[in-house]
């Protein structure tokens, strides 16, 4: 056998290998829960606001909300009930066909009539169905990330001339949310989902729970690029 291809076999063994403990690793070891910790930070309780600003987290093709969403819309759901603001607004729409929303996210291309789910909608059938009344919430079914929910929330808030909001989202997703909320002068207090990141134990939901990570870190990148940061 020719030098050159001992040599290569050499490297495919060696890259299986790597490939194969760095796997292990993140499957086996606590590296995906301290990447997490990287993200959360600790926030004071929320005070009052005139809106509870809750942003979707996806939904399947069905119409069934995705587990960010549900726990997103939980959270929205507890402060309006408990007084916290006598409004809540929805925001989001899920482009199904992820080459679509890769190209959307990345090159900023207009992509609104692929969205398949309006998570927004479906988050307040719900909100209706647990009592909220009809006037005091709202969906903004239009906006696919987290630039443009915001983007939107901040319009409905000047159209209202409503001053503060209360923002909620996931923990590893609120650094973000809040950088936006800041470079587009929105007042909000940040009331994130009860963080059980640490608790993602099992070998799947560690690989999850890095993708989820890397993603975030990777879109902190590509928004500050953008200006959106």
């Amino acid at each position: 056998m020719p030098e050159r291809f001992k040599w290569f076999n050499r490297s495919i063994r060696w890259f299986s290998v790597a490939f194969t403990a760095v796997f292990l690793i993140i499957m086996y070891t606590p590296v995906a829960n301290y990447a997490a910790k990287t993200l959360i930070n600790r926030h004071p309780e929320p005070g009052m606001a005139d809106i509870i600003a809750v942003l979707g987290g996806g939904a399947y093709r069905n119409g069934v909300l995705g587990a960010a969403s549900s726990e997103r819309l939980i959270k929205g759901l507890i402060l309006f009930k408990s007084g916290n603001a006598p409004r809540i607004i929805f925001s989001g729409g899920t482009i199904v066909e992820p080459s679509k929303k890769f190209i959307h996210t990345v090159f900023k291309r207009d992509r609104s009539g692929s969205i398949g789910i309006q998570e927004s909608e479906i988050m307040r059938d719900t909100a209706l169905i647990f009592g909220v009344p009809d006037e005091k919430v709202e969906a903004d079914p239009a906006s696919t990330n987290t630039y443009e929910n915001l983007r939107n929330i901040k319009s409905y808030m000047d159209a209202k001339g409503l001053k503060k909001c209360i923002l909620v989202t996931s923990p590893t997703h609120m650094k973000r949310a809040l950088l936006v909320s800041r470079a587009l002068q929105i007042d909000c207090d940040a009331a994130p989902v009860d963080d059980y990141t640490a608790l993602r134990r099992g070998a799947l939901d560690r690989l999850a729970l890095l993708r989820e990570v890397l993603w975030e870190y990777a879109a902190l990148v590509l928004y500050r690029v953008y200006g959106y940061i």
